[in-house]
């Protein structure tokens, strides 16, 4: 029986340490003498912190002529779900008709009803309530509620339904699993409305730690204001992250709000052909002028694919792989290889030329790892090197991909000189495309 009793002792305690910010809205607030001051409206945190804590309280008054007051937190004698009583006398607190700082995070205007990413579980999600943890003389943001049940208590139903759902089904699942994620995985959404970038900005690292693919349809799932703002508070690494995961339309709504540096370095550190398929469906003076932009090198490369039909090896292709004279030392090599900046993950394939950059052979990372590190990388070449041609088509390069198990095969010209590589993710982009079309097509002639 006493295990029992602590047992409620213990949840009746813990339900005291949190606080909903609905149960606070809109509750009384009294100053040192217990006379009316007005009611609570927002409640203002530091979003420095990984769990903001409080740092001032937002005090409405009037109706319909709205007035507004800013309390700091150090001026709170107590607040709870009765309302809050303050230290400093009424006459003390200056109201406004308008309350709208920019530069400040609230939880109502920030934060409640508003489209947050959820970097745990890689969506976005809205907001319907906000748990709030006792701590000391403040409060601190522990959960984001994104359950009915947070609408339903914000709407003032909440004990109602509760009481029907209890009534025919003590046991459902609405009664006992709240949808609360912790604030540490949240990335808040707050526009500036002035330089249409986020407010505040959690650590990179929980966005970097996102799946490409994720990381794109998160942002897909956003509206255009959203996007847009996003995009301007990332770094380089995400940035380019999402813009090689999203369609189209979607990267040129981009590319419109970005200046020409931004434009210059986004493209400068995408993969060679992802930059081309994006160029190769904007306008012909759009092309030149972005191709203005990128660095010389980077840009003659472009260019060049630029140049091939895009359901072709030349179109398909990469510039950016590995490759090493023949006379090379393998520890020469996977020195090279270390201190290379590679724009996406390296495929595994080490390819091996003259100096004329003629195509010899090709090595991988396992054979290079177990070689002698002082032979030419040439000893540990494969007995033979599959390739196809520029002009070769994809059901070519898919057909020798799968043939061989290839995950990467190189391009050359009729000269045998080595153009550039092509992946099978390339190839499987294309394959998947054409599949859809021809799916497309089959359905048109079965309505027919």
């Amino acid at each position: 029986m006493n295990t029992i009793n602590q047992f409620a002792n213990i949840k009746i305690s813990a339900a005291k340490m949190f606080i909903f910010f609905s149960q606070l809205m809109d509750k009384p607030v009294l100053d040192k003498e217990g006379k009316a001051v007005g009611e609570i409206y927002d409640l203002v945190v530091k979003s420095s912190q990984v769990y903001p804590l409080s740092d001032a309280l937002i005090i409405r008054k009037g109706f319909p002529n709205r007035k507004y007051a800013l309390v700091k937190w150090q001026d709170i004698e107590k607040i709870d779900k009765e309302g809050v009583l303050l230290k400093t006398d009424k006459s003390a607190i200056n109201f406004s008709q308008i309350h709208d700082e920019k530069k400040e995070f609230t939880l109502r205007r920030d934060i409640l009803d508003q489209q947050v990413v959820d970097t745990h579980n890689h969506k976005v999600i809205r907001v319907n309530d906000i748990q709030l943890l006792v701590v000391d003389h403040a409060l601190m943001i522990a959960h984001v509620d994104i359950g009915s049940r947070g609408l339903l208590r914000r709407l003032g139903f909440e004990k109602g339904i509760d009481f029907i759902v209890k009534l025919f089904n003590p046991k459902a699942k609405y009664l006992n699993n709240d949808h609360l994620i912790s604030w540490k995985y949240i990335q808040p959404l707050t526009i500036n409305p002035v330089s249409m970038t986020i407010k505040i900005d959690l650590p990179q690292k929980n966005l970097a730690s996102i799946p490409a693919a994720d990381l794109g349809d998160i942002f897909l799932d956003l509206n255009i204001n959203h996007q847009i703002a996003l995009f301007k508070s990332l770094n380089l690494e995400n940035k380019t992250k999402i813009f090689t995961n999203i369609d189209f339309k979607t990267q040129a709504s981009l590319l419109g709000e970005m200046n020409d540096f931004e434009i210059s370095e986004l493209l400068n550190n995408i993969p060679p052909d992802e930059a081309t398929d994006f160029l190769e469906k904007l306008p012909r003076e759009k092309i030149k002028h972005i191709l203005t932009l990128i660095e010389n090198k980077y840009s003659k490369r472009l260019s060049q694919l630029l140049g091939y039909s895009g359901d072709s090896a030349g179109g398909l292709m990469t510039t950016e792989y590995i490759s090493f004279t023949k006379d090379t030392s393998v520890q020469a090599a996977l020195e090279q290889i270390r201190q290379r900046n590679f724009k996406s993950e390296p495929a595994q394939f080490i390819y091996i030329t003259d100096e004329t950059h003629h195509l010899i052979s090709t090595t991988n990372f396992r054979r290079l790892m177990l070689a002698n590190p002082g032979e030419p990388i040439q000893n540990c070449a494969f007995p033979k090197t599959y390739f196809v041609h520029l002009d070769s088509s994809v059901k070519e390069v898919a057909y020798l991909m799968e043939k061989y198990k290839y995950f990467a095969i190189p391009v050359i010209d009729e000269n045998n000189v080595l153009q550039g590589i092509i992946t099978v993710d390339d190839i499987l982009s294309q394959l998947i495309a054409f599949a859809w079309r021809r799916l497309k097509r089959i359905k048109i002639i079965q309505k027919t």
